[in-house]
């Protein structure tokens, strides 16, 4: 395989253009114009159909029944659904008749069309492992989930200024948090949705297909009558194959089907949880023609250059878009950027080892640096290279300079603002929101004026823990009990959570297994509360709880040590 010499990347000094957008954001040009999409408005795609745009990252989607409203999605918080419900108010006053999930994202201002204490009353529909989805992303890796969606979305920039965010690439802002502070306001599904089902939601016809997109629970849904297609795979952005806070493998090979569904479909209207809508059969064709091309493309190079023998890092050179697919309509890096994608691919196949066994156990990283200061000639000369590197507009080698001397030296002052401005500018040169994000974010955090640990946001609230199953919460407790506990030896904890279901911890070896209670078993300790203190604890209400009137039997010392950690 012949490998052609490619010109400087855009972070080594490579030709950019960057501009000042409209609130004074420092960025690479085209980002900045990808804004004009994103400006809040509710568009009329077809007779009884409307998409509404701008209130936050994901679209909803309003279509008139016989009798009322079925909304699709509603954002991420009732603040924005609430913004979402007062244009489409504009249209109409019929009360909401249904709801629908495009998948397990953007279901969190339900609350806004179905008040607490009016939960089953209208049909709350989605597909069947949404559930499932939405407890995995609520429960085990909250914290660090939390953290890093707060970053990746710019939570710790300022709203103005030269650090500033553009967009979001998928939307124009996750949350308004100098406007609000987000509520989630989560109404689980009453009707589970299969492949291929059809059904007449108030008088409208639909039929829901499972077409995996970011989550494997994302449905496409079609409505037949009106020759429309609601979709969360067709983004106004090159897919994002791998997201930088963290997620599952997104297996490019499945999206596929839905977009290719969609061209068999041959839809009128397409509307996407994302971006503006489409109108017109031929745009639609090329849009989504030159879309799953681009992620085909994207997949089956990765693979053909695996099967050649290059490493993640060669990957990264060889799989190039053409220009066809690179300025397609909806194929721009403007969120996550072809590379990440690339490196997913290899990993999502066949794990994290390369092509040279010197990573198999690779000298550790603060050795590393000590031996390559040291090779440099100290540590003035390599701060040196790393100055005149950035001087060159070479950030990510100035960069990664500046990090070598960090790991030995991690308070020097000098260096954490060397390193700040060689990510910053790499910032201001990136077109994709999510990498802007991350390096501004970092840059900021080394020059003292934010710090990531303290979050902006938190996900779940008391409501939030009493739609999930009780389980989500209770298994999350592996992952907050010391491991000490049962050092002396084995205990079994007896949880009872009201009406909500008993639960036995058996603590062994630093591990604790949740099990459902075995007759005749005896515990350590029990500790019962009701579900409204469990729900309030575990949604960031602990300091409302009596702890002291929780009832503990047998094992005081451990109760209260678990209690502690809940």
């Amino acid at each position: 395989m012949t490998q052609t010499t490619k010109s400087p990347s855009r972070y080594m000094g490579g030709p950019v253009q960057v501009e000042t957008g409209p609130r004074g954001a420092i960025a690479e040009a085209s980002y900045i114009a990808h804004s004009h999409q994103f400006g809040r408005k509710l568009h009329k795609v077809g007779e009884g159909v409307w998409c509404h745009v701008g209130s936050c990252l994901g679209n909803s989607t309003m279509i008139e029944g016989e009798n009322g409203l079925i909304i699709v999605d509603t954002g991420d918080c009732v603040e924005q659904s609430q913004q979402q419900n007062e244009d489409f108010r504009k249209v109409s006053s019929k009360p909401v008749s249904a709801l629908l999930y495009t998948h397990s994202h953007y279901a969190l201002g339900s609350r806004t069309y179905i008040p607490l204490g009016e939960d089953g009353k209208t049909p709350v529909w989605a597909h069947k492992a949404l559930m499932t989805n939405l407890a995995r992303t609520v429960g085990d890796l909250v914290p660090f989930l939390t953290r890093r969606v707060a970053i990746q979305f710019g939570m710790f920039l300022p709203r103005d200024g030269e650090d500033s965010l553009p967009n979001q690439g998928l939307g124009p802002f996750f949350f308004e948090l100098d406007k609000y502070k987000p509520t989630s306001g989560f109404v689980r599904p009453t009707n589970d949705i299969e492949d291929g089902q059809e059904a007449t939601i108030d008088g409208v016809r639909f039929k829901f297909f499972h077409a995996e997109g970011d989550t494997d629970d994302t449905l496409l849904i079609w409505m037949p009558d009106r020759k429309t297609v609601i979709n969360n795979i067709a983004w106004p952005v090159m897919f994002n194959i791998y997201t930088l806070r963290g997620e599952m493998f997104r297996n490019p090979v499945k999206l596929l089907r839905g977009l290719d569904l969609m061209l068999e479909l041959e839809p009128e209207h397409m509307i996407g949880v994302h971006g503006l809508p489409i109108s017109g059969k031929d745009a639609i064709k090329q849009a989504v023609t030159e879309y799953r091309d681009c992620i085909q493309f994207t997949y089956d190079q990765t693979v053909r250059g695996i099967n050649a023998g290059l490493s993640p890092a060669e990957l990264v050179e060889f799989v190039k878009l053409p220009p066809a697919l690179a300025n397609g309509r909806l194929t721009g890096q403007f969120y996550g950027e072809l590379p990440f994608y690339v490196r997913q691919i290899y990993a999502g196949l066949v794990g994290w080892f390369g092509v040279d066994t010197v990573e198999l156990h690779p000298v550790a990283p603060a050795d590393e640096a000590a031996r390559l200061i040291n090779l440099a000639g100290g540590a003035e000369k390599m701060f040196e290279a790393a100055e005149k590197s950035l001087v060159a507009r070479e950030y990510s080698w100035a960069a990664q300079l500046a990090t070598y001397l960090l790991r030995l030296s991690p308070n020097e002052a000098r260096y954490k603002t060397l390193k700040a401005k060689a990510l910053r500018a790499m910032g201001q040169v990136t077109t994709a929101s999510n990498t802007r994000s991350w390096y501004l974010t970092q840059a900021r955090e080394l020059e003292g004026s934010v710090d990531t640990r303290q979050l902006p946001i938190r996900f779940a609230n008391e409501a939030m823990v009493k739609q999930m199953p009780p389980l989500t919460y209770v298994n999350a407790l592996r992952f907050k009990i010391a491991p000490e506990l049962s050092a002396a030896g084995a205990k079994l904890v007896r949880l009872a959570l009201g009406g909500a279901g008993t639960f036995d911890l058996h603590l062994r070896h630093g591990v604790v297994e949740v099990r459902q209670p075995t007759p005749g078993s005896t515990a350590d300790c029990q500790i019962e509360l009701g579900f409204d203190d469990w729900a309030k604890m575990n949604g960031g209400a602990k300091a409302s709880v009596d702890l002291a009137a929780i009832k503990i039997s047998g094992d005081a010392n451990l109760g209260r040590r678990i209690v502690d950690a809940i």
